[in-house]
Order: structure tokens, then C-alpha cells, then sequence
């Protein structure tokens, strides 16, 4: 883990959640956010096939059609 330090303007992130009104509950709420975009980051990656690994499947395809009588 890591730390980081943020500027964010408290009045705009008060007009996205009134319910923000200390640092504590905006430090939480931004942790809960940027984990969010973590999850779906790493869920797209998970989605993604490198070239080497399409390459393959292709072939196997290839082989598997025109092996059939």
C-alpha cells in the first residue's frame, strides 16, 4: 500500500454528497471511489487477452475445422 496526498475543492465534493461535511467522511468516500476504479481496472485487464494467447486459440481453431472429415 501507499500513500498519497490529494487537493480537492471540499465545496464541490459536498455539491456530489452533502453528507461530506469533514475531512474524515471525504477521505473515506474518495478511498471507496478510487477502489472502485481499482476493481474495474483490473476486471477489464481480466477481459483482455494478450496477442500471444489469441495467436494460439486461433490455431487451435484453425486446426480443429479443417481436421474435421
Amino acid at each position: 500500500m501507499c500513500t498519497v496526498t490529494i487537493n480537492i475543492d471540499e465545496a464541490t465534493i459536498r455539491q456530489i454528497n452533502p453528507s461530506l461535511t469533514t475531512r474524515e467522511s471525504i477521505g473515506k468516500w474518495l478511498q471507496h471511489r478510487v477502489d472502485l476504479m481499482i476493481e474495474e481496472i483490473v476486471a477489464k485487464e481480466a477481459e483482455t487477452m494478450d496477442l500471444e494467447t489469441a495467436r494460439t486459440l486461433l490455431h487451435q481453431m484453425v486446426k480443429e475445422v479443417y481436421s474435421r472429415p
